[in-house]
């Protein structure tokens, strides 16, 4: 040991690896007064990761030079040191200081930010500490093993450099390959560790694939040690050609077995994905125009046709937007869940597209689906974005997200609560909370921003240039961003000409408060703990329904990393309810109604809460105010209607009941049941039609939804009920496959606002659409039975 301590001091000595360990060191310290970087979790462990493995061959090649020099005798005053007469006694010399350089820089990192996190934060410094050493330490004992071999394959620095350079890019290959040419957006890289996907899906945790690489890692440095003991000669302290050394063999043997094993079972083990491996998971296949659509074995039939005619829907919309569409089908794979898109492909929560390849991968959702048009939009508009990945870019490299993104977003157009995409950016303007677009569209600009604030925005504009220019300069645009070249118009001016347009649209009070509701929460950068707030707010819910002491204790560690997040508190409130304890609640409630006082829309949330816990309590009057209260801030069109049927059932013993259950039964038979049998007493209660058209609707029963939503209609409504009442109408006859319904029902319609009328009208656009394609709308089997 003593012997490895005076080599690795030595070595420190050397200016180059002086620098290279001080860069990693201090360099790596330095950072914990990043966001997100002041923690020992994944963003300062993959940083360490990759910056040891590109730096750390650079000690193990002058490790090697070293053990040159002091075997012959270097410097001058020192005698020559004896010369091995084995090779892996003169590989270990050089190995030992290396990998204990590389390993020990690696400590003071750790040390900094976990110190940083006790004492500068609340964060918990070990919530995601897993992740360090699994990403780190495995790289850099690689870069140690792997610079050594460099170092003895050659006697000159530069030539050596370049070798371990060679090897880093020669392991970007396997890297990049099932990203490129695969489904998957996951990577990983022996030197460089591992990235699970998009920034989007923040509550992160360790796979048993990690596990899995990381230990193959540590067996490729095995090998390539291995290697270096069968090639060295002793007497030119150089790699020459494989000699036979039985214990060298031997453990190249049995490191290569293991590793040859891994490979051969990637896909399974979660390292890489195939097209064929993928195909195979899923299973279901089905072809139309213009799609191939894979989708999981076991989906119902009506399911997968509903879903095709969807896709083509979704891509005469796009065609007409965009004005064209790309040669060739488009694949779109459908996963079942969050949990099985991650294991496959990655990215759990966040839908993706890859329009090189001409596909997109989404989650099973409700029909219709809330974001196949949006990822579709990114795979229609690749003939007009740039190589190689045919998207927006800078110099053909460097992706412009805003304008990716913002393409998407401006083709979907969607539509959310009762507010269309131009309202939510001109709210968002008038709460002080948009960023500046000029930024957006640039670089960098649109990471450093919140997603839905980035999204709405750069959406908003990039429709209301198609919208105003067509899309012709649109698709000249989406190449390489150049405003100037696609508009004859700076950037600048046509930014402050679409300022000016949403600074005109006409917002009430309410609308701009809910403007601050949807947008008030910052980036992942820009909050505190965001990574350990993610996973406690996931265990949380998780646990709410069958441990809310648990649930509690989660929130209250939540509600003390980010105070001013007030969904916490009323997650605090919702454990404490359920664990029959109101008057904490109540009391819970009270403080955070005084924490939101000034926000209508959090008010309204809190208000609605305290109706709850009142109401459990026996107290109705007591709840009739906190619900009068609701519907007098104007919240969303959800609270709002919420508010209203809570307040129905404190007008009907009958109906409190089954609305009680409506809300809190886990079980959908006795929703259904409760709110059945309800309607046997009062057969005309509106409220309880309302109810039970709405939820047999959700259950995939159109049919039978049909007729409770028309009896819902001919009673007296409040007019967010009401105007629900009608658009699940329109759906629900679309559903059933009636639609001269639809188009009855699109025709009387009130006006009840842009948004309503986008919603509505592209029910009737659908019926009008298959029956041109399909020859008429898709009707369930049991239809009008």
């Amino acid at each position: 040991m003593r012997q490895v301590l005076f080599r690795a001091t030595n070595l420190l000595r050397r200016p180059p690896v002086l620098v290279l360990a001080g860069a990693l060191a201090v360099g790596g310290s330095a950072l914990v007064f990043l966001p997100l970087f002041g923690v020992p979790g994944f963003e300062l462990s993959l940083t360490l990761s990759i910056a040891v493995g590109l730096l750390g061959g650079g000690v193990g090649i002058a490790a090697v030079h070293q053990e040159r020099r002091l075997l012959a005798g270097q410097p001058p005053e020192q005698a020559p040191e004896p010369r091995p007469s084995h090779p892996a006694p003169m590989v270990w010399r050089a190995l030992a200081p290396a990998l204990l350089i590389n390993l020990a820089v690696l400590v003071p990192p750790f040390f900094a930010a976990t110190l940083y996190a006790l004492l500068g934060t609340r964060c918990d410094p070990f919530a995601l500490v897993g992740f360090y050493p699994l990403l780190t330490l495995p790289s850099a004992v690689l870069s140690a093993v792997a610079g050594v071999f460099c170092g003895f394959a050659t006697r000159r620095w530069g030539r050596a450099v370049l070798l371990y350079v060679g090897l880093i890019l020669l392991s970007a290959v396997p890297t990049a390959w099932p990203i490129v040419f695969g489904p998957q957006v996951y990577a990983f890289n022996h030197f460089l560790g591992h990235m699970p996907g998009p920034l989007y899906d923040e509550a992160l945790a360790i796979s048993s694939a990690l596990l899995w690489f990381r230990l193959e890692t540590l067996l490729l440095a095995l090998a390539v040690l291995a290697l270096t003991v069968l090639s060295l000669d002793v007497a030119e302290a150089r790699l020459r050609r494989p000699r036979l050394r039985a214990g060298a063999l031997v453990l190249l043997g049995l490191v290569l077995a293991p590793v040859i094993l891994i490979e051969a079972h990637g896909t399974e083990l979660g390292l890489r994905m195939t097209d064929e491996a993928l195909l195979a998971r899923l299973g279901g296949v089905r072809d139309t125009k213009h799609f191939q659509f894979i989708y999981p074995r076991g989906l119902p039939r009506e399911k997968v046709e509903r879903m095709a005619r969807d896709i083509e829907f979704r891509h005469a919309q796009l065609a007409r937007f965009l004005g064209a569409a790309p040669e060739g089908r488009i694949r779109v794979w459908l996963y079942r869940s969050d949990e099985e898109k991650q294991a496959l492909v990655g990215a759990g929560r966040t839908q993706f597209a890859k329009p090189w390849r001409l596909e997109l991968h989404i989650n099973g959702r409700d029909f219709p689906h809330s974001v196949l048009k949006h990822e579709l939009a990114h795979v229609m508009a690749a003939p007009a974005g740039s190589a190689p990945f045919r998207v927006t870019t800078r110099l053909g490299v460097w992706p412009l997200m805003g304008v990716i993104e913002g393409l998407a977003v401006g083709a979907d157009n969607p539509v959310q609560g009762d507010l269309t995409l131009h309202q939510w950016a001109a709210g968002m303007r008038r709460q002080k909370l948009a960023p500046d677009i000029r930024k957006l569209v640039g670089p960098e600009g649109f990471y450093q921003s919140a997603p839905a604030r980035a999204y709405t925005l750069v959406g908003s504009f990039l429709r209301h240039l198609a919208d105003t220019y067509g899309p012709d300069k649109l698709r000249a645009l989406y190449a390489h961003a150049d405003f100037q070249a696609a508009y004859g118009r700076p950037l600048d001016a046509l930014a402050t000409e679409w300022e000016t347009y949403l600074d005109s649209l006409p917002l009430d009070e309410a609308t701009v408060s809910r403007a601050f509701q949807r947008f008030r929460t910052g980036s992942l950068f820009s909050r505190a703990c965001a990574r350990e707030v993610a996973l406690l707010q996931e265990e949380a819910r998780d646990y709410l329904a069958s441990d809310p002491q648990q649930a509690l204790e989660l929130y209250q560690r939540a509600a003390r990393l980010q105070p001013q997040e007030p969904s916490f508190q009323l997650g605090q409130a919702a454990a404490l309810d359920r664990m029959d304890r109101p008057d904490e609640a109540t009391q819970a409630l009270g403080a955070l109604a005084e924490q939101v006082k000034g926000q209508p829309s959090l008010e309204a949330e809190v208000a609605l809460a305290q109706a709850d816990t009142a109401s459990k309590r026996g107290s109705k009057e007591q709840a009739r105010t906190f619900l009068e209260r609701v519907l007098a801030l104007a919240p969303s069109p959800e609270v709002t209607r919420t508010a209203q049927v809570k307040l129905a059932a404190l007008e009907s013993e009958t109906r409190a009941g089954p609305i009680q259950a409506y809300f809190r039964e886990t079980q959908e038979e006795l929703r259904l049941l409760k709110l059945a049998s309800a309607l046997e007493s009062t057969p005309k209660d509106p409220y309880l039609h309302y109810l039970l058209g709405r939820r047999l609707l959700q259950v995939d029963a159109p049919t039978e939804a049909l007729p409770h939503l028309t009896r819902a209609l001919e009673g007296e409504l409040p007019e967010a009920l009401r105007r629900e009442a009608l658009r699940l109408k329109v759906q629900a006859a679309y559903l059933a496959g009636d639609c001269g319904t639809v188009r009855h029902e699109v025709g009387a319609l009130p006006d009840y606002g842009p948004a309503f009328r986008a919603v509505t009208s592209e029910w009737a656009e659908r019926c009008d659409f298959e029956d041109r394609h399909f020859g008429g709308p898709l009707v369930p089997r049991d239809a009008f039975r």
